[in-house]
């Protein structure tokens, strides 16, 4: 490829091996905590429903973007493997 140095695309990668396990694993872990959170809010709807709907919905938009940024993650880093398998 030209214009791509092989030292940046191996710089890439690794970069990328380290944003796919610790986006994987703020994702469970917020998703976890949505779920979590919406059954203690089923359980307690009169006392702070609104608090818990609140923390629920900010849980789960954090397990939505870690969940993309995961998944963004790991088909750029099967592309950099992809492309110094091709180079190399």
């Amino acid at each position: 490829m030209p214009g791509v140095g092989i030292g940046a695309m191996v710089g890439l990668l690794w970069w990328l091996l380290l944003v796919v396990p610790v986006s994987f694993g703020v994702a469970a872990r917020a998703d976890a905590k949505a779920r979590r959170t919406s059954e203690s809010r089923a359980s307690d709807r009169d006392r702070r429903g609104s608090v818990a709907a609140g923390r629920c919905d900010r849980w789960r938009k954090l397990a939505t973007r870690a969940w993309l940024i995961c998944g963004g993650a790991s088909l750029l880093t099967g592309g950099v493997v992809g492309v110094l398998i091709f180079v190399g």
